[in-house]
């Protein structure tokens, strides 16, 4: 679905909601799928940070992929993360991509080990050379210890069919920067995964938004990437306002992902269970996650039925 098309607007990274026997609810993923959906986002990311990629097993792995596939092939780009810790490992997870029909694939720096900024060249280039799938390149040193310089996103995209760059580093210097590096290739994409800097990146010209909170409030990430695009910067930070609301909610209990997978929960889509050994969200920790979406205006449907 990405062929000759610029990937632009919101692409929510969605969660891999589980049982509490740790399989995959597949009824809440294609649920919570079928929302975003509904709610007019521009893609679906799977696999990413907010999936817990790096934790699940690969038959969890396999199962929500599948699942997701049913749902959003041909309705909507659907991408994969390949996110491992060398080259060769995520090697096998491009095979797994092509045969699961991803759109492109979403690829990390190796990790564990740290690597120099000519090592991730070639990294991406194994992983170019290895399927013809388009190619976005994911930047989150605080998990992967590895940054990703502007330079080499330039040097990066002179590959074939490498079609974005989304950064979840908060660094808004190199962010600007691979903005103006890139600015000469109109089919290039230069992605914002930080919430909070959603406006300010847009007005840089970022082509569009991967924002976790896309797992619940989807049309109001969309209503804020028009409201930018029109200017209309009132209604876009009356948006951003609640956005900063839900980031600091990530504090709650100390973890992002127990309140990160409760959010849908409470939308009806899934149990909140994140990977083990964390717990899901408190009974206490939930009645402050509600008041706060409560405040924001969002409608809550636990016994939602999917």
């Amino acid at each position: 679905m990405l062929q000759n098309k610029k990937l632009a607007g919101v692409i929510p990274p969605i969660i891999t909601p589980l049982n509490a026997d740790r399989t995959v609810d597949t009824a809440a993923l294609q649920g919570l799928a079928r929302y975003m959906m509904d709610s007019g986002v521009d893609g679906i990311f799977a696999m990413g940070t907010a999936a817990e990629s790096p934790m699940l097993t690969r038959a969890q792995r396999e199962q929500a992929l599948i699942a997701l596939s049913e749902t959003c092939k041909g309705k909507i780009p659907l991408l994969f993360g390949v996110m491992e810790t060398s080259t060769d490992r995520v090697l096998e997870l491009v095979r797994e991509a092509e045969e699961l029909g991803a759109d492109a694939i979403v690829a990390v720096t190796p990790y564990y080990f740290r690597v120099k900024q000519q090592e991730i060249v070639k990294h991406f280039a194994a992983i170019r050379e290895a399927t013809d799938l388009p190619l976005i390149i994911y930047n989150v040193p605080v998990y992967t210890g590895n940054p990703i310089e502007a330079e080499t996103v330039k040097q990066i995209a002179q590959f074939p069919n490498v079609i974005a760059f989304k950064d979840s580093s908060g660094n808004m210097q190199q962010f600007q920067k691979t903005i103006r590096l890139m600015e000469s290739d109109p089919t290039f994409s230069v992605l914002q995964g930080v919430q909070v800097l959603s406006i300010i990146s847009l007005q840089m010209g970022a082509s569009g938004l991967i924002p976790g909170v896309g797992n619940l409030i989807p049309d109001q990430l969309v209503s804020l990437y028009k409201a930018v695009n029109s200017n209309n910067l009132a209604e876009a930070y009356r948006i951003q306002d609640f956005i900063e609301q839900l980031e600091a909610s990530f504090s709650i209990e100390g973890y992002s992902l127990p309140v990160l997978k409760a959010m849908p929960q409470l939308l009806g889509f899934g149990q909140g269970i994140p990977h083990y050994p964390l717990s899901p969200l408190s009974s206490d920790g939930l009645d402050r996650l509600r008041a706060v979406l409560r405040r924001g205006g969002v409608s809550m449907k636990e016994l939602h039925s999917i």
